[in-house]
């Protein structure tokens, strides 16, 4: 099949490369993606993949509609992809009086979803933001609107990464924007508190960002410095060496969707840290594939740590089903297959 992968609106998050990612799984199966995107994202790179621009100033734009349509005139594409509410807003009205049936696919990244709903079919990444999708919905839009739950996908290391006892001193590691809803002081205060109980773990906090001085001042502050560090920005080859080294990783996130590190970190068999918040509760199931501490509580992350260096068999255990996990559901293969068939799914019944 041909199909349209666009997305409007601001993409600087993973929306950009989730539209990348899908574009990969497609092609894998031998559909031609064609990659559309505005100019409010003329600074994020599609690497050597070809990718078109047409400008669209808001939700109701005639002009843009109107260039939407003889760009879809054009193309004659099967199926469309739209990664934003922007993108499905602008396609469905290109559409209105063009006499044909293309069926536009919201892919849904956010809990943002009102703008989307205008879709025909629905990838949500998560359970819950299909939930939420389902109840602006009427019944009979439900009835005959295709849904389906299929994650944000991780590739695999190269190396088996298979899991490992945890050594001594644990090391935990954190790959984030050092940013406050990371929940990056909330790990720090943890390892302070492990430390007045002459509980010491080593901690790589790696990545910047416009509160990184302060979480510096923070290890100060609680004399842990010959704990932490802080390497700033790091590239792949740093990237791999630090989940070499972690035990565990931590995603204690306060305010996330479905945090991209506990993908990565399933798939390098590590122990996982993460948060009760609705966003991580989608992929972390308590002492099964990590260990999920209240959310913005540095006493019981805490807690949980002291817990797993005293419990290494179940720390082990954990890790391994996070592997399994990562091999059976989330990676770039097994991702692969829920685009294909999807696809194929709402083809079928639209056309």
């Amino acid at each position: 099949m041909k199909i349209i992968n666009t997305v409007y609106g601001d993409a600087t998050g993973g929306r950009w490369q989730a539209m990348l990612n899908i574009a990969d799984t497609l092609e894998q199966y031998g559909h031609e993606v064609v990659l559309l995107r505005g100019t409010e994202n003329a600074h994020l790179s599609s690497g050597s993949r070809p990718i078109h621009v047409i400008a669209n100033t808001g939700f109701y734009s005639l002009r843009a509609a109107l260039k939407i349509r003889k760009f879809i005139e054009k193309q004659k594409p099967d199926v469309i992809i739209a990664h934003s509410g922007k993108a499905v807003w602008l396609f469905k009205n290109a559409m209105l009086t063009m006499g044909v049936k293309i069926p536009v696919i919201a892919v849904n990244h956010s809990h943002n979803v009102k703008r989307t709903v205008r879709a025909d079919a629905f990838i949500h990444i998560t359970p819950h933001i299909q939930h939420l999708v389902k109840s602006r919905l009427s019944d009979a839009q439900n009835s005959h609107k295709m849904h389906r739950v299929i994650s944000n996908l991780m590739h695999l290391p190269a190396e088996p990464a298979l899991p490992q006892p945890l050594r001594k001193p644990v090391t935990i590691a954190m790959l984030t924007r050092m940013i406050p809803n990371k929940g990056v002081h909330v790990l720090i205060e943890a390892i302070h508190l492990l430390n007045e109980k002459n509980i010491q773990v080593r901690a790589i906090l790696a990545g910047d960002g416009e509160n990184k001085a302060e979480y510096e001042q923070m290890v100060k502050d609680f004399k842990i410095e010959h704990l932490v560090q802080f390497p700033g920005w790091i590239n792949a080859e740093e990237k791999s060496e630090i989940y070499q080294s972690a035990d565990m990783m931590a995603i204690p996130s306060l305010n996330d969707i479905q945090p991209l590190g506990i993908l990565d970190a399933f798939g390098w068999g590590k122990v996982v840290l993460s948060s009760d918040h609705i966003g991580p509760l989608q992929v972390c199931k308590h002492r099964q594939n990590a260990w999920v501490a209240k959310v913005g509580d540095a006493q019981d992350l805490a807690n949980g740590i002291e817990y797993l260096i005293h419990h290494p068999d179940e720390a082990l255990k954990i890790a391994q089903q996070a592997k399994k996990e990562a091999l059976e559901i989330y990676c770039f293969d097994q991702i692969a297959k829920e685009h294909n068939a999807f696809i194929h799914d709402v083809y079928n019944c639209y056309k």
